[in-house]
């Protein structure tokens, strides 16, 4: 049984939540509260496994609330009317992102996944969502698998492609890692010096191209083919010679 616990100010979410939950008999909601003075007492009293978690509260953030708890025993679901919020949520360690309204099937998906993984460690998760941070931990990203946690190097990615809102990272080992996020968190995660958006579906690495066809295809060393997007060309083009 996963124990849940809802915070969110807006008591007509909660109520809506709770009653989305009472579905899933594999989770049970403890209890709700709308602001972080009243969840700062209630997490600790209660020991909930899993967070549903707004961000914008009446007395803070949400993000405010997690730094109260350094060592997590807990996952978390952001839940939000602003997607502007994702790419923090993911330094924050979420195990996923919901916007309002809740859509049930997404939320039915998430659970679901949730269900399958092994719980992350606090110690894992800590380093996850502070690994922007740490000395030595700058060139490197955390991948959420549905089976694991998958630290990788930026010098280790080949390229992203994207499936809708999965995205699959390409190493240089040949193995994949296949996420639940889409391409457009990774292109802000990513650093510029490392990588390039050349396509709606494609972010490459670009210390790894080995040449730019005439036709749009770009190369890279170890043999991959990569299409560039018609309006992306002619930036391939000049990022490549200098140019721009």
């Amino acid at each position: 049984m996963i124990r849940t616990l809802i915070i969110d100010d807006e008591p007509a979410i909660r109520k809506d939540l709770e009653w989305l939950m009472k579905r899933y008999p594999d989770f049970i909601v403890l209890g709700s509260c709308g602001n972080i003075a009243e969840a700062k007492v209630i997490i600790p009293n209660t020991e909930p496994d899993l967070l549903l978690l707004d961000i914008e509260l009446s007395d803070g953030t949400g993000f405010e609330l997690l730094q109260q708890f350094p060592e997590r025993h807990f996952r978390i679901i952001f839940i939000t009317a602003y997607n502007q919020h994702a790419i923090r949520a993911i330094k924050f360690g979420a195990f996923d992102y919901l916007l309002k309204p809740v859509d049930e099937e997404e939320l039915s998906e998430t659970l679901e996944r949730l269900k399958s993984e092994s719980p992350v460690q606090p110690k894992l998760q800590l380093e996850v969502a502070d690994a922007h941070k740490k000395p030595g931990l700058h060139n490197r990203i955390v991948l959420r698998s549905h089976q694991y946690l998958q630290v990788v190097s930026f010098e280790d990615i080949l390229y992203c492609q994207s499936d809708g809102s999965y995205t699959t990272f390409y190493l240089t080992d040949r193995k994949k890692v296949t996420v639940s996020r889409p391409i457009k968190e990774y292109e802000e995660l990513l650093p510029e010096n490392w990588f390039i958006r050349i396509h709606q579906s494609y972010i490459v690495n670009h210390h790894f191209i080995d040449r730019f066809l005439k036709d749009g295809i770009l190369v890279l060393k170890e043999g991959s083919e990569i299409p560039v997007s018609s309006r992306k060309r002619e930036f391939v083009r000049q990022f490549l010679t200098g140019d721009h």
